[in-house]
């Protein structure tokens, strides 16, 4: 399966949780940093008792996501913060380099590297859960077609009674070699059961099949593909 699944990281339109305002539709972007973390659970809990670095760089969101199938490595994770543009992302980032951490902060993890996504296709609200992140390369021919088809695949997936599923279509600037060439996928639902429902309804024959197809079609390579378990852990007040 390639669509049907699932962070992100997230840059998302018109709201967020808790129904605060994001940014109006097709705009928006969001800074992630990629880390390999010793302990999972611990760096997590320490970098959410940071509230004030969120604060300083100016995200209205901020959570994390973390790779539990298809790894590059083990520790996997995801940290991603949302703005309402692009112009607010890159500023943000620019006051916190992750390569010059605290000494207490740095020993818990790895630091990969960092990138800055903006939106092909937003998600509707941002309402973080079990999804599938895929790194895709789409011909620009076909680039405004997959969109229109992803989009079609959403509304058609929802119809048919999976109401909390969602496609994102992101491109990284200044994402280095490893996102060079590539769009970032990502498809949501509220958890790992109605993620699998949606999985075992195009297998069963669904409606949306088609849509599924048409969408397929258009992607020339599937770079990499992974199930994350995506929460987040701030909202600007």
């Amino acid at each position: 399966m390639l669509l049907i699944a699932s962070l992100a990281t997230y840059l998302v339109s018109p709201a967020f949780a808790d129904n605060h305002a994001f940014a109006p539709e097709g705009s928006g972007a969001f800074t992630t940093l990629f880390v390999a973390a010793k302990d999972v659970e611990s760096y997590i809990e320490s970098v959410k008792s940071n509230q004030a670095l969120f604060e300083m760089i100016g995200a209205q969101a901020a959570g994390y996501c973390e790779t539990i199938s298809g790894r590059d490595h083990v520790g996997q994770l995801m940290l991603w913060n949302a703005f309402p543009d692009v112009t607010s992302a890159i500023v943000g980032a620019s006051k916190y380099d992750p390569s010059k951490a605290p000494a207490d902060m740095a020993s818990q993890r790895e630091f990969k590297y960092a990138a800055t996504w903006a939106p092909l296709k937003p998600f509707a609200r941002l309402d973080p859960g079990y999804e599938r992140a895929m790194r895709i390369k789409v011909s620009q021919a076909n680039l405004q077609p997959f969109v229109a088809a992803i989009s079609k695949l959403e509304a058609e997936i929802i119809s048919a009674g999976h109401d909390t599923f969602m496609n994102g279509l992101f491109v990284a600037i200044g994402g280095g070699k490893t996102e060079a060439g590539t769009y970032y996928l990502k498809s949501i639902t509220s958890s790992v059961e109605t993620h699998g429902a949606v999985i075992d309804d195009y297998f069963a024959g669904a409606s949306w099949g088609g849509a599924y197809n048409e969408a397929v079609a258009l992607i020339d390579e599937v770079v990499n593909d992974q199930f994350e378990i995506c929460k987040q852990y701030f909202t600007a007040q």
